[in-house]
């Protein structure tokens, strides 16, 4: 197959029966299911332990158009975008139907997608539940429904499953599961042990076997959303609000963040220890890498008698990390600073950050004003995806033109 555009990230919206369908009987009471009040306006997820709950709204694209958005549409629908007030049936089909999903995709303009889950929604109650047992048996249910929806068609549909949260034994008994299931990459929520702040030397046994079965780990973002028990008002006020309320369920929210845990796993000798682990930063964005490691490396370089690792943090983060991107500019016109096979587009799709269905378009316009050579775009807009995520392809007599 020839590829024009392999989006490195997209994702689901979980069905709004998955857990009470699935889980087993003694679960199905207290596990994820969707309700609806005159606060949420809409839709929302709730579960056991969680007091407040996680609305539908800036996690979901909600609108939709039976002809292509121009810019002035496209820039007008994201005005109509709420953080509330968003019901199942204002969805993409495609957030929960593979089929419709594979639709969508070709009108977007995009060949094959690696999917997440839907973050924002009820991952936080999933996390934050007192009982692990209930907890483990969230993340089976959705890893077998996610295995079940890229099976429809895995020469497109590269899903991650999602590894839990309640311990080591857990997440490499999940992760070889999931692999069993014919998934191909997964994604963290915490560091492998169950720490939402520090890697710990049992998460080795995680990382040898990631490597062992060649599956590249995912974080997406960040460990924690402000959604549900940990939300606020989504305003400057309330970053300080959501950290408070994060702080006081024992979760550090700065601690979780992509660039912190990328510092965690240099510097703590992950990637020494595991020069072929595949580590990637999904939806982090790439204009702050430049600054990062030149920074990084200073420091090492300042005070090598504290360093004792062989290699700088830049040259383990080029050999063992690759970054996601939406829109991206800087990033873009800094490509050779963070390493073109480094770099991999991804419009986030059906999230409110996709320009859905001119995403193809915009991405390869963002890469052609930085000047960016046929091969550069083709690497970045499908060919890394496709290696990292082992999608066979035929290599093309010319690069394709901008639809």
């Amino acid at each position: 197959m020839q590829y024009r555009a392999i989006s490195a990230d997209g994702h689901v919206n979980e069905p709004p029966t998955l857990w009470t369908e699935r889980l087993p009987d003694r679960f199905k009471e207290r596990g994820p299911r969707v309700i609806e009040t005159p606060n949420t306006k809409g839709h929302a997820w709730i579960m056991e332990g969680q007091q407040r709950p996680s609305v539908m709204g800036f996690s979901s694209m909600y609108f939709r158009s039976s002809q292509r958005f121009d810019r002035a549409s496209l820039v007008d629908s994201f005005k109509q975008i709420k953080d509330r007030g968003v019901r199942y049936e204002d969805l993409f089909p495609g957030s929960y139907d593979p089929a419709a999903r594979v639709k969508e995709m070709c009108e977007d303009e995009t060949d094959a997608e690696v999917i997440f889950n839907g973050v924002a929604t009820v991952w936080n109650g999933i996390k934050l539940c007192p009982d692990k047992e209930l907890s483990l048996a969230c993340y089976k249910v959705y890893n077998d429904w996610i295995a079940e929806f890229q099976a429809y068609a895995p020469e497109r549909l590269v899903c991650n499953g999602t590894i839990p949260t309640t311990g080591i034994t857990d997440a490499l008994e999940e992760l070889h599961r999931c692999v069993k299931l014919g998934l191909r990459t997964v994604q963290l929520e915490s560091y492998p042990s169950g720490s939402f702040s520090q890697p710990t030397p049992e998460d080795d046994r995680f990382w040898a076997a990631a490597v062992d079965l060649d599956v590249p780990v995912n974080v997406h973002t960040q460990f924690f959303f402000p959604a549900g028990d940990l939300g606020s008002k989504l305003n400057a006020q309330g970053v300080p609000d959501h950290k408070l309320r994060a702080k006081s369920r024992g979760v550090d929210v700065d601690a979780g963040s992509f660039p912190v845990i990328l510092a965690k796993m240099i510097t703590s000798g992950v990637f020494e220890r595991f020069p072929d682990l595949k580590f990637v930063g999904t939806e982090v964005h790439t204009g702050w890498i430049p600054y990062y490691l030149e920074r990084f490396d200073e420091s090492v370089l300042r005070n090598r008698r504290q360093w004792t690792l062989p290699l700088l943090p830049s040259e383990y983060f080029r050999r063992n990390v690759s970054v996601v991107y939406i829109v991206d500019e800087v990033g873009a016109a800094n490509r050779y600073d963070i390493g073109v096979a480094n770099m991999m587009w991804g419009p986030d799709f059906p999230h409110s950050s996709s320009a859905w269905p001119v995403d193809y378009q915009l991405g390869r316009e963002i890469l052609e004003r930085a000047g960016a050579t046929s091969s550069e775009i083709e690497r970045i807009m499908w060919k890394n995806a496709a290696d990292l995520y082992k999608l066979p392809y035929e290599e093309p007599a010319t690069i394709s033109g901008a639809a």
